[in-house]
C-alpha cells in the first residue's frame, strides 16, 4: 500500500486497516474487532461546533429547569433532573443514583465537549488527540438520555390519575438536548480525527481490508 494517508487505525484493537471509498449509506466496520470505523454522512466541523454549541446552551434548562410541577392533595411541587438524582442519594439508593448522574448528566455533557474539542481543533493544538476521541467513544455508549425521558413518561402517565401535572420547560429542552444527542451519534464519523494522529502509535502492519455493511 503505497499511500500513508489511506491507512487508518481502529480505535478498539490498533488494528493498521486501509481505508477505501465506500458506496452511499455504507459503513466501515474493523475486521478484526468489528468496530465501526466510518461511513458516507458526516458533518462538517463547522456543523459539528454549532450542533455542540446549541447542546451546551440548553444544558442549564434541560438540568436546572423543572420537568414536571406536581400538585398533589394542594401541595405543589416540582421537580428536575439534578433534584432527582440528589433524592436517589439522599434515600440510599446510591447505585441508581449514580448510574443516572453518568448516563443522563456526565456522559451526554462529555460527549458534546469531546466533540466540540475535536470539531474547533483544540484536541490537536493541546495534544489531547487520542484520549479525546477515546472519551468520545466511551460518551458514545453511555449516553443513554433517551432511556431517561422514557422511565420519565412512564412515571408522568401513572401520576396523572393521582395529581394533577403540568409540563415544565426543562422537559422541552430535555426532549431536544436528547434529538441534538442522537444526532451526534448517527452522523459523527470519527475516522478523519483519527487519521490524524501518526502512525507509530499503530501496533501491525496495514494489511487489513475493511468489513463492508450497509
Amino acid at each position: 500500500m503505497s499511500d500513508p494517508h489511506s491507512v487508518i487505525v481502529c480505535p478498539a484493537c490498533d488494528l493498521l486497516i486501509e481505508r477505501k471509498l465506500l458506496p452511499l449509506r455504507r459503513h466501515a466496520h474493523c475486521p478484526r474487532c468489528h468496530q465501526h470505523l466510518y461511513g458516507r454522512y458526516a458533518f462538517r466541523p463547522s456543523q459539528l461546533m454549532a450542533l455542540t454549541i446549541t447542546g451546551f446552551l440548553l444544558l442549564p434548562s434541560a438540568f436546572f429547569e423543572p420537568l414536571l410541577y406536581l400538585r398533589l392533595a394542594g401541595v405543589n411541587s416540582d421537580a428536575n433532573l439534578l433534584k432527582g438524582i440528589l433524592m436517589l442519594f439522599e434515600e440510599g439508593e446510591l447505585w441508581v443514583a449514580s448510574l443516572v448522574l453518568w448516563c443522563a448528566v456526565l456522559a451526554p455533557a462529555g460527549l458534546l465537549l469531546g466533540i466540540f474539542a475535536l470539531a474547533s481543533g483544540l484536541a490537536k493544538r493541546w495534544h489531547m488527540l487520542a484520549p479525546t476521541l477515546k472519551a468520545v467513544e466511551v460518551f458514545r455508549h453511555w449516553a443513554m438520555l433517551e432511556v431517561y425521558i422514557v422511565s420519565l413518561m412512564v412515571a408522568l402517565f401513572k401520576l396523572i390519575d393521582i395529581a394533577d401535572v403540568r409540563l415544565g420547560g426543562g422537559l422541552l429542552s430535555l426532549g431536544i438536548l436528547m434529538l441534538l444527542n442522537m444526532t451526534l451519534l448517527i452522523l459523527f464519523d470519527p475516522a478523519p480525527y483519527w487519521e490524524r494522529i501518526p502512525l507509530h502509535n499503530a501496533s501491525q502492519e496495514p494489511d487489513h481490508d475493511t468489513d463492508q455493511r450497509p
